[in-house]
Parts: structure tokens; sequence; C-alpha cells
């Protein structure tokens, strides 16, 4: 008889295909990478639509996975572009303790291969790395106070102590130089990077935000806004949800004055996305809602983005394409906003609740954050809705006049590793070569006190001077008549917000051994594209 009960317990689990530990145990806790490899493998056995390949070896030596998804049974990216389909990209746990998209993603791939979504990939394949962060994920404790569950998840950070979704310029981890060489591989219309939120209190279960960096295609812009989010939200709701714009109160003593995004940096995974002309997602499930809500939440969010790509797939990469060719084209001699401010881009309509302001007595003051300004904001029971206007950092308040190229000095030749393996084409100068440029002469440095990431960032002040040079054998060239041109001005530009400048990477010249003198920035900036031997680097 109990061996009859098993075989009764046991069959809608063969039937299912294999559960995720949040399932097998109610959401009260989040898969090991163990789980996740034993999922994989189990959805390998069951369906010829699966395949498992690597990003990379995490830096305590985890492989990461990469399943790619496909009613073909694609191996790789030749074959995905044999079929003509399009490469959707989703990727979960960047920030190992924020658990719920690795869940989501799990589940979805189980009903791909269950044929529940046939039509979902009728124009694509779809890339998953539902464990970005292998190494983060593995130090389970009580690391993430505000989340509604599970008790016990990962942190934030990779086995380096560095966060991963900081390291889009200065790329020193392994897991994200796998995901270039990935992008670069497969060349996904769409990024999705999946993530938990707490900030301002609300009632929505998923946030969401496109591609922000204000040097992103306006094309590509205005079709996310336009086209893409308005059809997700109402696939979204079809399903129950009401997903907002992520964000903060721009003031948490007075909600109504509006909603704030600040995340536009190219140091963030979505971001750097977009440089490249791609289209990108970034998902923030809020924290405070149960955890069995969030993982269900992003669940819906991803089906509905790819019931939109699905349908939509030829036009995105349509516009793609001639993101590319405006790069290649008008970006060279435009102008390049290097400070913003914020911008209103429309109003919606947030379910939250009411607030009450309290002042922190004096004795206790020491014990806050600074920013607080002496005061808290605590949530009350009472909800409220409110109609807020968007903002996001995005308006130029200065800008300067972009080159043709730059031309960057040997002395600082480890950069251009960083530079070609995002395929940022570059050419080496095969002999000297006298030409009027433009040096960047430095007029202050100041430097933040404490190490962020590794690095003491820079803030940079200086301007041009047009000098004759006599540039050395060995030097290199960065044409920006290429596609990537948006990716290699953030880089190289010396008062970019976000560039080799502002991460350290020019350091070894930027004062004068022995002195408190600046020194030099090792790149010029050129308005014609030389006339001398070049050979392209590989």
């Amino acid at each position: 008889m109990k061996r009859f009960l098993l075989l009764i317990l046991a069959f809608p689990i063969l039937a299912m295909g294999p559960l995720t530990r949040a399932e097998r145990t109610n959401f009260r806790e989040t898969s090991t990478y163990r789980d996740v490899m034993e999922f994989l493998w189990a959805l390998r056995k069951q369906s010829p639509r699966i395949h498992i390949k690597y990003l990379a070896t995490s830096t305590e030596g985890r492989k990461i996975p990469l399943v790619i998804v496909s009613k073909e049974g694609i191996e790789t990216s030749q074959e995905a572009r044999e079929t003509g389909k399009e490469v959707v990209y989703i990727e979960a746990n960047i920030h190992a303790g924020e658990v719920e998209g690795k869940e989501a993603s799990l589940m979805m791939m189980r009903e791909f291969v269950q044929g529940k979504h046939d039509d979902l990939l009728e124009n694509q394949v779809v890339l998953f790395c539902p464990i970005f962060n292998p190494d983060g994920n593995e130090k389970f404790g009580k690391n993430r106070s505000e989340d509604k569950g599970p008790e016990l998840a990962g942190v934030r950070y990779n086995g380096e102590g560095l966060d991963l979704n900081r390291d889009f310029i200065k790329q020193e981890t392994p897991e994200v130089r796998g995901l270039i060489k990935a992008l670069r591989k497969w060349d996904p219309i769409l990024f999705v990077d999946m993530h938990t939120t707490d900030g301002s209190y609300h009632r929505h279960v998923v946030t969401w935000a496109p591609q922000f960096a204000p040097w992103t295609d306006k094309e590509i812009m205005k079709f996310s806004w336009d086209r893409m989010f308005p059809q997700i939200n109402k696939n979204m709701n079809k399903l129950g949800y009401t997903p907002i714009p992520h964000g903060g109160f721009l003031d948490r003593r007075d909600p109504s004055k509006g909603w704030r995004f600040w995340a536009v940096l190219a140091r963030y995974g979505v971001d750097y996305v977009g440089l490249r002309n791609r289209f990108a997602i970034l998902d923030e499930n809020y924290a405070r809602v149960d955890f069995r809500s969030r993982v269900y939440g992003a669940f819906a969010f991803l089906k509905s983005i790819l019931r939109f790509t699905n349908t939509n797939a030829k036009e995105i990469r349509a516009i793609e394409n001639r993101a590319d060719l405006r790069a290649m084209r008008k970006f060279a001699g435009s102008d390049f906003p290097i400070d913003f401010e914020n911008k209103k881009l429309f109003e919606f309509t947030l379910k939250s609740y009411k607030f009450r302001i309290k002042k922190i007595p004096k004795e206790e003051l020491s014990k806050y954050p600074s920013w607080l300004g002496g005061i808290l904001v605590e949530k009350t029971d009472e909800k409220a809705t409110y109609k807020l206007p968007y903002f996001a950092p995005i308006k130029p308040k200065k800008s300067i006049k972009l080159p043709q190229g730059y031309i960057i000095l040997p002395c600082a030749k480890k950069l251009v590793k960083i530079l070609v393996r995002n395929g940022i084409v570059v050419e080496r100068f095969l002999e000297p070569t006298e030409l009027e440029v433009e040096e960047f002469k430095i007029d202050g440095i100041k430097a933040l006190p404490l190490p962020f990431q590794g690095h003491h960032l820079n803030k940079i002040k200086g301007h041009y001077q047009k000098v004759k040079k006599l540039v050395p054998k060995g030097a290199f060239f960065v044409s920006l008549n290429q596609p990537l041109s948006r990716l290699a001005a953030v880089m190289l530009e010396p008062e970019s917000p976000d560039g080799f400048a502002v991460w350290g990477l020019f350091d070894s010249v930027l004062v004068h051994e022995w002195s408190n003198r600046p020194w030099m920035i090792p790149v010029y900036r050129t308005k014609t594209n030389p006339l001398a031997k070049l050979i392209l680097v590989r």
C-alpha cells in the first residue's frame, strides 16, 4: 500500500518534469547551484529542445550554464542564424541574493520542454542563464532582510567580492567577460536582466526599465517606450499583473513630486547592451511581496516579454540594424553629453500607501545615515494611489563635440584588449606619423577617498587643445565610423561619466612620478581619419 501511495505522489512530478527547489519546499527555499544544474540536466534528458553550454568558469571554479531552447534543438549560433530566427537572452542571479528570476527562468524552460508555449518559439531561439553568479549564490545566509522570503539566500557579490552589475566597463570578472563573448557570438535582439528591489514602498509585484544610458540610439529608446513596454504591460494585465517603471520617490517626504530612475551609466549590464545598439530590459521584482508571488510575477513577465519578441522579432532587428548604420555614419562629430539633469518622460499610476514623517531625536542621529536628513518616513497601512511624473537623469546639461576617432598611445595598450573584446574595431600604426590632434589637458583630478569595486573612482576636468604630435609606431586608432562607436566614445572620452578615466584605467600615466602635477591622458582625438599605414588589431 505504501509503495502504491508513493507511486501516486511521484506521478505528477514525473508527468510535469522536475520541480524547482522553491516549488518542492512550498517557496520556503531557493535553489542551490547543484539544484539548478540537476534541474537543467533533467530537462535535457527529457527533450532535445534544450542544450546546455557554458558562459564561463567562475572565480571559485563553477561552470556558468547557458541553456539554448528552440523547437529545432539548436546547439550553436550558426545553426540559429541558418533558421532565420532571432535570439533573446535572459539572465538571472547576477546579484545572487535576488533569487526569483532564477526560479522563474527554470520554470519557463520546463514549460518549453513540455510544449506548452510552442507559439513563443516560432520566430525566436531563447538563451537562458539562470545562475549568472554561482559563487554568490552558494554563500547562503540571512542576507536579504527586506525580502519576504526565502529565509536564506546568497549574496550580491561574486567570488572576488565584486558586483557583476558594475563591471561592464572595466570587465575584470570572468563572468562578465564570458557574457560579452556570448553577446558577440549570438547577437541577441533583446537582453533581459532579472533582479529584486526594495526601495520605496508600493503595491506592485514587477517593475521594469529599458536601456537608459543617455547615449543610446533614439529610435531604440522610442520603440521601447511607445511599443515594447505598453504591449508587455498589456500582456501582463491579461495575466493579472500591473507592472510599473522601476524607480523610487523623487522626494520621500512628498510622494506626489514624482518617481525617479537613476541607473543610467554604462557600468550596468542593461545600459551597456543599449550602447551596443540592442534592446535591453531590467526586471526588478519587488522584495516586500512574498517569495511565491515574486516568482510567479517574474514568470509572467518572462512570458509577456517573449510573446512580444516572438511577434515583433523582425521589426526589432530592423531597428537595431538602422541603429548600427546611424552609429557608423552620424555619431562621429555629434554632441556627446557629459553631464545630465532629470527629464520628465511621462506620467503613470502608482499603487502605494500614505506615509508619516517622524523626526529622529538628536541623541539618536548617529545611528542613522546622514542622507536621511534627520527624518524617517514611515509607511502606514492606509492605501493610496498617486498619479506621478516619471523622471530620469538623461537631459544633457553639458556636451562636447565628438571627433572622427581616437588615437591610443602604446603605454595604454592594455585597454585595447578591452576594446577588442567588445568587438570595437581597433587599428595599429605601422610607422611613426605626424598628425594634428586634440590633446586633453587636465585641469583637475579628484578621486573618491574610499575604493569602489576595487577602484578609487576619478572625476577629471580639463580641456582640449590642438597640437601637432608625432604619433609613435605601435599606437592605436579607433574610428567612430563603426557600429560600436557609442560604446567606444563612452569608454575613451576623459570626461565621460563612466569611462576608462573614471575607473582609473589611465592612472598609470595620469600623474608624474614623484609629483602631484597631472601629466597626461594617453588618448588623443583626431577630426580626420589618419592617412597612415594601419593594421587591424585582433
